[in-house]
């Protein structure tokens, strides 16, 4: 993990995001079944381990990138088995899956492009001081 002044709230932030994720993804309701899915279910599968995926590519050095998208998958995986044990109006499909893995491979290469390691950037830009000085 990165030398981050803000480390708790940074994992904070990701387990945030996490629940949030997991909540949307088992919730039943009928906001849920109104809304047109297929293609924007899909997106919002890609837009969610995709956001996750980079949000904890950004906690961490580089060699640990791959890591995050493997973490952020299983997750995915796990949302999945939880949907079709626990739930009887969300429905687990293989095609979430794919989008999900779209999602963690987009989160990857923005990840591998510059984007990970966003939250060191983010504490030079408010001027934070590493823990431990300089």
């Amino acid at each position: 993990m990165l030398n981050l002044a803000y480390r708790r709230a940074w994992i904070s932030g990701g387990v945030l995001l996490s629940a949030i994720v997991v909540a949307g993804s088992l919730v039943p309701g009928p906001l849920i079944e109104s809304l047109p899915l297929t293609l924007w279910d899909k997106a919002l599968h890609a837009v969610a381990y995709g956001s996750l995926t980079l949000w904890f590519a950004g906690l961490l050095e580089r060699s640990r990138y791959l890591i995050a998208g493997i973490l952020s998958f299983g997750l995915g995986i796990a949302v999945e088995v939880a949907q079709a044990a626990l739930t009887e109006t969300r429905l687990a499909e293989s095609a979430d899956l794919v989008a999900n893995g779209t999602g963690v491979a987009i989160g990857l290469a923005l990840a591998y492009a510059g984007l990970g390691g966003w939250a060191r950037q983010v504490e030079r830009w408010l001027r934070v001081p590493p823990p431990g000085g300089r």
